[in-house]
C-alpha cells in the first residue's frame, strides 16, 4: 500500500484547472509536477499549486514529465486528439495514466493502450465521470436487482449546444470528424447496466447522420474562416446490438438549438428508468467520487471500476460510427475487447 500519490496534471485549460483543484484537495494526493502548452494557463493554476510543483511549459513538455521519477500519476486533461499519444508515452515510462474522455479515436491506438497498460501492469483509468453519478449507480443497482424485469433495449443523448463555449481543437475535430465523436457519458453507464464484458457483449454497430446543416456557420463565425470540408453531422445517431438481443441507441449534437441534457432511459420487460443531468452541483458530487475511486485504486493496488476492456469497448464506438457512416450507413462488427 502507498500512503501518498505523486500526480503531475497535464494540460491545465478548464477542465484540466478543474480537476487539480479537486484532486489538490485529496490529502494522498500531492501535486508533483503541472504542464500546459502555455504559461499563461500555468499561471491560472498557480492558486491550486504548493511552491514546490514543478512547472514545464511547451508542446513537448509532457515528456520531461513522464520521465520525472517523483511522479505516480499523469492525469491528462489535453485535447482529444493527444490523450492516447500522452498515455502511451506515459506508460511507457512507467507511470500510471488517468485520461479524460475518449481516450483514443481510432481502433490502432484503443489496442495499442490496452497492450501497453496490460504489459507494463500499469494503470490506465479513463475518468468517465458519468458513470459515478448517484442516480446512474442507483439505477444500474435496481436493475441488476430485477427491479425492472430483463433489461431490452436503452438509449443515451448528448445533448449540448456550445454556442460561444466553443474550443477551436473541438471545432477542428467536429470538422474533420464525421461519426459520433463523444458517446462515452451514455454508453458507459448503459454497458455498466448491460453487463456487457461479463455475461453479454457489443457485436453489432450502425451509425447514420444528418447533414452538417449548422456546423459549418458555427465554424465560421467561431474561428472567423470557412469550412466547405466541415464533416460531422449536426446530428448522429448509433444502434448497438448485444449477443444477448438487446439493443442500444445513442444521440449526438452539440451544435443545433436542442438545450442541454444528458439523458439515460433504461427499458425492461417490466418496467422503464429514466435519468436526467441534473446540473453543476452533480457533476461535482459524481466527479469527486470518480477521483475518489481512483486514488483509493492506486493506494491499495486494486482492480478499477472502469476496466482497460471498458475503455476500448466504449471508445471504440467512435471509430465504428465513422466506419459505418462511411459505408453507407452499413452495419459493422464490434470487436470484442474482453475475449482472452
Amino acid at each position: 500500500m502507498k500512503k501518498q500519490i505523486n500526480t503531475a496534471f497535464i494540460g491545465l485549460g478548464d477542465r484540466g484547472r478543474t480537476a487539480l483543484r479537486m484532486l489538490s484537495a485529496i490529502p494522498q494526493v500531492h501535486v508533483a509536477a503541472v504542464c500546459d502548452k502555455t504559461e499563461a494557463n500555468i499561471n491560472a493554476a498557480l492558486p491550486y499549486l504548493p511552491p514546490s510543483a514543478v512547472r514545464v511549459a511547451g508542446d513537448d513538455a509532457y515528456l520531461r514529465v513522464c520521465n520525472m521519477r517523483d511522479v505516480d500519476l499523469l492525469y491528462i486533461c489535453t485535447d482529444w486528439n493527444s490523450h492516447a499519444r500522452i498515455a502511451l508515452s506515459a506508460l511507457q515510462s512507467g507511470k500510471h495514466v488517468a485520461l479524460e474522455v475518449p481516450a483514443a479515436f481510432t481502433l490502432d491506438d484503443i489496442r495499442l493502450l490496452v497492450s501497453t497498460a496490460s504489459s507494463t501492469g500499469l494503470c490506465c483509468f479513463m475518468l468517465e465521470n458519468c458513470c459515478f453519478e448517484s442516480q446512474v449507480l442507483d439505477a444500474i443497482a435496481a436493475i441488476r436487482r430485477g427491479d425492472i424485469g430483463e433489461l431490452v433495449h436503452a438509449e443515451g443523448s448528448y445533448y449540448h449546444n456550445l454556442d460561444d463555449r466553443w474550443s477551436p481543437w473541438r471545432l477542428e475535430v467536429n470538422r474533420q470528424f464525421r461519426g459520433d465523436p463523444y458517446p462515452t457519458h451514455e454508453l458507459g453507464p448503459i454497458c455498466m447496466a448491460m453487463d456487457i464484458g461479463r455475461t453479454d457483449r457489443l457485436t453489432t454497430l450502425v451509425s447514420m447522420d444528418s447533414m452538417p446543416f449548422k456546423g459549418p456557420q458555427v465554424y465560421e463565425r467561431t474561428l472567423r474562416k470557412a469550412a466547405p470540408d466541415f464533416a460531422c453531422g449536426d446530428h448522429t445517431t448509433t444502434l448497438i446490438r448485444t449477443q444477448r438481443g438487446r439493443t442500444i441507441l445513442l444521440k449526438h449534437d452539440v451544435v443545433t438549438s436542442m438545450p442541454y441534457e444528458r439523458q439515460l432511459s433504461f427499458i425492461g420487460t417490466h418496467g422503464r428508468i429514466v435519468l436526467n443531468d441534473t446540473g453543476k452541483a452533480s457533476h461535482e458530487e459524481m466527479t469527486r467520487a470518480m477521483n475518489d475511486h481512483l486514488i483509493q485504486v492506486l493506494l491499495n493496488n486494486v482492480s478499477p471500476a472502469i476496466s482497460l476492456q471498458d475503455m476500448a469497448t466504449w471508445c471504440a464506438a467512435i471509430p465504428l460510427s465513422a466506419q459505418s457512416i462511411a459505408q453507407g450507413f452499413a452495419p459493422v462488427a464490434y470487436p470484442d475487447f474482453y475475449d482472452k
